[in-house]
């Protein structure tokens, strides 16, 4: 996977993205329009309904609409595109499509603190356009965190070791609000524990649905299965949390997608399973679950074959400021260590 190292203000770190990232940037926009087309929407209503979200964001924090900006003039790209790669969960949703299902979470408090892991699951095109990017801030902020070529972020960890990551779901609810790829990167700018970054969520104007996972450097450890309207904050159960793309909680259920969710609920009674037979919640037996296949490797594993497949796995180890990233399949991949 491409690494970048980024800093200086806002528009700098922008600029230095779009400069060393242009290739990827300006094929991610070909593909992206082209999905989108595909899905009935042409650019301009793209633009329009980004446009309308990106309102949101001024008054949620517009310093990262700086960041925006400075990526496109460094990738050559106009401003509305770069705009509109980080509404990628939301244009199609607005517009009234399905959004795709895929990511598997799971955690769990071990002796050295909370370790989780994430298996990234993208259509195979998006394989070659993430890049695992680091940020320092002049302000001192310090960020790792993965993302398709020219998105804000998708999860990572900062200086203090708060970790964002989790899952999409395609809620049967969806409204205007701020887009997940500056939701996400919003907390990791300004919270340092977990409990923080599910108070910033739970008060932030929500677009789609998804399921967040986060955990920090002391102990804090949380699921938050969120609608547009409404959330749930799930609490480890025997020490340890889970999630795939529906919502488990009973005021949430009804909102859960009704149909294409048979590997949301596989994947989900997988690592369910796998929890249970063991007592061991250290480094190596949450790191073998990223790699079981339960039997045959397809579409309904953990590690994920198929159309949709597993194109990357990170480990996180808050307490020590590290993540192992996993590049494709990560039963056919080695993790290589990473710190913040």
């Amino acid at each position: 996977m491409k690494t970048l190292e980024l800093s200086g203000s806002r528009y700098e770190i922008g600029y230095g993205y779009g400069v060393q990232a242009r290739e990827y940037v300006w094929k991610f926009i070909d593909i992206f329009f082209s999905k989108l087309e595909s899905l009935r929407i042409n650019k301009e209503a793209a633009f329009e309904i980004s446009g309308r979200l990106e309102e949101y964001v001024k008054e949620y924090s517009p310093v990262l609409l700086e960041e925006v900006r400075g990526l496109a003039d460094g990738a050559d790209k106009d401003y509305e595109e770069i705009l509109s790669l980080n509404c990628i969960f939301e244009i199609p949703r607005i517009a009234g499509t399905k959004e795709a299902h895929y990511c598997t979470v799971w955690g769990s408090v071990a002796d050295g603190g909370v370790i989780a892991v994430q298996n990234l699951d993208l259509a195979a095109e998006y394989a070659d356009l993430l890049h695992l990017v680091r940020i320092v801030s002049d302000d001192g902020l310090r960020i790792r965190l993965q993302a398709l070529a020219g998105m804000l972020g998708m999860m990572g960890m900062n200086q203090d070791g708060l970790v964002f990551s989790g899952t999409t779901v395609s809620s049967k609810k969806v409204k205007y609000g701020v887009p997940k790829p500056f939701l996400g990167r919003t907390i990791l700018n300004t919270c340092s524990t977990a409990e923080q970054a599910v108070d910033c969520l739970l008060k932030a104007p929500r677009t789609t649905g998804g399921n967040a996972m986060f955990l920090d450097a002391v102990g804090g450890f949380y699921v938050v299965e969120c609608s547009a309207e409404q959330c749930a904050v799930i609490h480890p159960e025997k020490q340890h949390l889970f999630s795939t793309n529906h919502y488990t909680d009973g005021k949430l259920t009804p909102l859960s997608p009704t149909d294409d969710i048979e590997s949301s609920k596989a994947r989900l009674e997988r690592i369910q399973e796998l929890f249970s037979h063991t007592d061991r919640y250290d480094f190596e037996t949450l790191k073998s679950f990223a790699r079981d296949h339960d039997g045959n490797p397809g579409n309904l594993t953990i590690c994920r074959h198929g159309d949709i497949s597993t194109v990357s796995s990170v480990i996180f180890e808050p307490s020590k400021r590290r993540m192992w990233l996993a590049t494709g399949l990560p039963c056919r991949n080695d993790y290589q260590e990473y710190s913040v």
